[in-house]
């Protein structure tokens, strides 16, 4: 290894071939040292207030104002520790980012369980009451909407059929004044204010009319709508019509018999054998 006047001439020998002259070395620089920088790839914070000289090998210390020189008795045996700057190797690595990355715009995504939603683990386990309510509250509701639907429907075919108020209108022979199948009995039952009315053009001619009121009095929802027929057939056994008045109520159906006597009808009484 040189001794100090000898390896400050070779360093002064480098300088000037780089183009760069300095007339003092602050500070000895051993190789050892001057390796270890070039391994790390770490310069002293004073290299730098200086241009660089032409080869990356040569390292050099900082002028000073005043020219001091060293001679080799003033040389320490021991090298003179410097201020170190922080290695690479210290700082905390930072994660590798892939150059896909570097062209998109860094988006957060997070992270999918492994388990499946759906797994048994997660589902909830539903007790077999609630769909059995639901199906019964379901089920309830179409037996509502259906029954409104069909009374509306009802309804409406009532008016077509019988108008309002509702009324009926039947030809029929009963016996009566003379009637014939060419100049028939006329008949309309009305249902006037929840009672049942039967009017009879007797063998068609308006003025013979009689007139027959239902000993029933048309109760209930939908009574004043109810459409009242009329049906002609022996239920005695005397072999003459009789006349049986059907109220078509919308929850039940009732009926008034009324007994032909041959000149005209009647209200039946207890006493009457009356076969429907």
């Amino acid at each position: 290894m040189p001794s100090g006047d000898e390896y400050y001439q070779l360093r002064r020998k480098k300088l000037r071939s780089g183009g760069l002259e300095t007339s003092v070395m602050t500070e000895p620089v051993t190789r050892t040292e001057e390796r270890r920088s070039l391994r790390s790839g770490v310069y002293m914070a004073d290299d730098f207030d200086e241009p660089r000289p032409g080869t990356s090998t040569v390292r050099y210390a900082k002028q000073t104002t005043q020219s001091h020189r060293t001679t080799s008795a003033q040389l320490p045996t021991t090298s003179i520790p410097r201020r170190q700057v922080g290695s690479t190797h210290d700082l905390p690595r930072q994660p590798r980012i892939p150059s896909s990355n570097l062209k998109n715009p860094r988006t957060t995504s997070m992270h999918k369980s492994s388990r499946p939603l759906n797994s048994a683990h997660t589902r909830r386990r539903i007790h077999w009451l609630l769909p059995l309510g639901v199906g019964m509250l379901a089920m309830l509701a179409i037996w509502i909407v259906g029954s409104l639907g069909l009374a509306w429907f009802h309804q409406l075919s009532d008016d077509y059929t019988y108008g309002n108020p509702r009324t009926y209108q039947t030809d029929y022979v009963v016996g009566h004044g003379n009637d014939a199948t060419t100049h028939a009995s006329h008949f309309v039952a009305i249902n006037l204010n929840r009672q049942a009315v039967v009017f009879e053009m007797v063998a068609g001619d308006p003025a013979k009319s009689v007139s027959y009121v239902a000993p029933i009095y048309i109760a209930g929802d939908g009574g004043d709508k109810a459409p009242v027929t009329l049906e002609f057939r022996d239920v005695t056994g005397d072999k003459k019509v009789d006349m049986i008045i059907h109220i078509h109520l919308p929850s039940q159906e009732q009926l008034s018999v009324f007994i032909n006597d041959g000149s005209k009808f009647r209200p039946s009484t207890n006493k009457d054998k009356i076969d429907l």
